[in-house]
């Protein structure tokens, strides 16, 4: 499924100062509507609001907090990487692709990246080359790396909207739930690693509809709140965690040029020398219907019918 990317342009005010045909800094000229003339009145250097006249001092340059904050990291950025903001070729076309340079292209580019190289390709300066821009145009839209993966998660999630209302019966939701997140990482096989394992998920507002929604599947069964933000995280723990040998298997078939199943049918003279049905009868009578139970897809399943035994459990408890 294709990634839109429409809505995440509104995250952030400063990027549409394009699309209103502003500069991104130091425009300071507001055209008045109720006159039909230009007036000058002070806009804000980031974002491009009218400002308030500051009662005494300086000249006001920012509207708020925040904006003052992005140009701070936008000096600081200026300072780190001189080099990288003029090192950039001339290349033809490149002004071209600068002008047209948005927020939702820029996470565009970094999800096609992260799907073609994995995760550790999504840097600033390798999306500004893919993008064939300088690494300080993207700064102008996205603030850091981390800001950045926040706006991929979102903008991953965000394709696939769990339904509403969903179906009826808390287990036939989550159960949708987990299926859906599960396609969403066969997909990007990357994506886990931005989302799990960890205690500080990104801020990514359609990831956390997950959550929500899956919390709503299990209210008004007598659970207390913590129990279901529990329900809501062991879930999608579960399935980022059974779908983490994705990516792995991704990279080992890209560098051996062999799928799983090839490299274990050329590895099974090892298998046998190193697996001895002496020390390991279980283990080595693995193969067969034994390994399609080990892959990820058949783990996956296996899990997934077993944790929501145990939700039901915990309902049947609570309920009783």
């Amino acid at each position: 499924m294709p990634v839109k990317c429409e809505d995440v342009e509104n995250r952030f005010d400063f990027s549409l100062r394009k699309e209103r045909g502003l500069s991104f800094r130091h425009d300071r000229v507001f055209v008045s509507k109720t006159r039909g003339r230009p007036a000058s009145v002070p806009t804000c250097e980031m974002c491009g609001r009218p400002l308030q006249a500051a009662d005494r001092g300086r000249p006001r340059q920012y509207c708020s907090r925040a904006c003052r904050a992005r140009a701070y990291r936008l000096r600081v950025a200026d300072r780190s990487e001189p080099e990288v903001a003029h090192a950039a070729p001339e290349v033809p076309g490149q002004e071209d692709s600068v002008s047209s340079l948005s927020l939702p292209r820029i996470v565009r580019a970094a999800i096609e990246l992260a799907d073609r190289d994995g995760t550790e390709a999504v840097s600033m300066r390798r999306t500004a080359a893919h993008l064939e821009v300088g690494v300080m145009s993207l700064y102008r839209y996205v603030s850091s790396r981390e800001e950045l993966n926040d706006l991929i998660v979102d903008t991953v999630f965000g394709a696939r909207p769990l339904p509403e209302p969903g179906p009826d019966g808390w287990r036939a939701r989550l159960e949708l739930s987990a299926r859906q997140e599960w396609d969403l990482y066969r997909e990007h096989p990357w994506m886990p690693q931005l989302v799990a394992v960890t205690t500080r998920p990104p801020l990514a507002p359609n990831l956390m509809a997950y959550t929500d929604w899956r919390m709503r599947a299990v209210d008004g069964y007598g659970l207390d709140f913590a129990a279901m933000v529990q329900i809501a995280i062991m879930i999608s723990t579960y399935v980022q965690s059974a779908a983490m040998p994705l990516a792995r298997e991704r990279e080992a078939a890209r560098a051996t040029r062999r799928t799983r199943q090839q490299w274990v049918e050329a590895r099974q003279e090892a298998i046998r020398r190193t697996l001895p049905a002496e020390r390991l009868p279980m283990v080595s009578r693995f193969g067969g219907e034994a390994y399609e139970a080990s892959q990820p897809e058949s783990i996956f399943e296996f899990g997934l019918h077993r944790m929501l035994d145990g939700v039901a459990a915990l309902l049947d408890k609570s309920t009783s």
